[in-house]
């Protein structure tokens, strides 16, 4: 083994069909998504401990463990469990960002930490099958509830279409945007932070109690995510904000959990700013809205200042996860 692993991991924006990667739903109807990796990420390292026996965790807290079991982050343990790791060994996560916006920030570390693993171990994995992996340990191992978008984004990068059949399997194919297009979906399309953060598994769960109900909102929500693609392709923002739109108020109907009378009132004020529509970004309940500005942005996000809110500056990450070099 090597002395030190470094990894670094995109976190990632749902453009069309998020949530249709949910079991409850692929399984039966099949799931269709675009999804893209962006420029804020998970950096993770992973090093042996050559004088003792100490699991040594370093994330938003410190922790000395004596054995696997006491590591109490359940993404770490078990990563480190499956690959035999159980004793002498140290792991540090670093990010700029808050968990629980939406961004996919669990998987994201998921992926980074198997990718820092298997450069440890001297073993590779494509990113596809890190991604097949990471999604086995979040959601079967540990019991994580969720879909599979975020392990596949963050593994593979760049701006991806993702089918799910209903056996489970998954199919990525790039989006093929050009460059002058991307960058006005940089720029046009505004990530706002609503200072929020949630647990989406909570959110998931309250979609699962009407199920009948959830499938057809479900149905409603591919579509307009098979719709959004041509518009993706030629930077059309008017549109896609209008789609965005649609997308926003059929998903706010899937549970009291998504939104509250404070979020659908923030998010008309955002629109009054001059956004044709936006959608909140993940599984809702907080983190980041994703505004649609076909013009004036730079005053847009100057009132969105003004009225104490956040936007981030972002571009497409085209990588996915990698080892940086030491």
């Amino acid at each position: 083994m090597s002395d030190l692993i470094i990894t670094r991991t995109p976190y990632r924006i749902s453009l069309g069909g998020g949530g249709t990667d949910l079991p409850f739903y692929s399984n039966l109807k099949e799931g269709f998504l675009i999804t893209a990796a962006i420029n804020q990420y998970c950096t993770v390292s992973i090093s042996e401990r050559s004088l003792d026996d100490i699991i040594l965790t370093q994330t938003t807290v410190t922790q000395f463990s004596d054995s696997i079991d006491e590591v109490e982050n359940a993404i770490i343990r078990e990563c480190l469990r499956y690959f035999g790791l159980l004793n002498s060994i140290q792991v540090s996560t670093y990010t700029t960002l808050p968990s629980g916006i939406g961004l996919g920030t669990s998987s994201t570390l998921t992926v980074g930490l198997i990718n820092a693993i298997l450069g440890l171990l001297h073993k590779k994995l494509s990113k596809v099958e890190i991604a097949r992996l990471a999604y086995k340990i979040e959601r079967e191992i540990i019991g994580l509830k969720g879909g599979i978008q975020d392990q596949y984004i963050a593994a593979l990068g760049g701006i991806q279409i993702l089918r799910v059949s209903t056996s489970g399997d998954v199919q990525s194919e790039e989006l093929i945007i050009d460059s002058n297009n991307r960058k006005k979906l940089e720029e046009n399309l505004v990530l706002v932070y609503t200072k929020q953060e949630r647990e989406s598994h909570k959110i998931i769960s309250s979609q699962e109690v009407n199920k009948e109900k959830s499938i057809n909102v479900y149905d409603q929500i591919k579509v307009i995510g098979k719709n959004s693609v041509d518009l993706l392709v030629h930077a059309d923002i008017e549109r896609l904000g209008q789609l965005m739109d649609q997308h926003w108020l059929i998903k706010r109907s899937l549970s009291n959990e998504i939104s509250t009378s404070i979020f659908d009132k923030l998010y008309m004020n955002f629109k009054s700013l001059g956004s044709p529509g936006g959608k909140i970004i993940g599984a809702g309940g907080g983190g980041f809205f994703m505004m649609a500005v076909p013009k004036n942005v730079k005053k847009f996000k100057m009132e969105i200042n003004k009225m104490g809110y956040r936007t981030l500056d972002w571009c497409f990450d085209q990588k996915g996860t990698y080892h940086l070099s030491v």
